[in-house]
């Protein structure tokens, strides 16, 4: 009989062993799923950030070029209303209104 119950200690011990053991898996699982999804989320925030940055950088861009195609707008539309003026089939009333009338179309 007492050869059954040190068998029956064994299986508890046993049993107790496997235990901690599965435990230990799946607190070290838990560890490491914590980590990789704690990771994935830093990486997509990263990459929201840095399309963030790109498009912010469009936009400035965007609004360089028409800043400068304004300004050579505003050029050619100053050159026009140059030569209008120069103009002799007109009255000068009626060539300076035409001046204006395009230098009103500067932006």
């Amino acid at each position: 009989m007492t050869e059954q119950i040190s068998e029956e200690k064994d299986w508890g011990a046993l049993a107790e062993k496997h235990l901690a053991s599965i435990k230990r898996d799946m607190k070290i699982s838990l560890e490491d799923a914590t980590v990789r999804a704690a990771h994935k989320v830093m990486t997509e925030f990263n990459d929201t950030e840095r399309m963030s940055s790109v498009k912010q950088e469009i936009v400035r861009m965007a609004q360089s070029r028409e800043t400068l195609l304004n300004m050579d707008r505003n050029k050619i539309i100053e050159e026009v209303a140059q030569h209008i003026e120069k103009l002799t089939g007109f009255g000068q009333d009626t060539v300076s209104s035409f001046a204006i009338y395009i230098r009103e179309m500067k932006k």
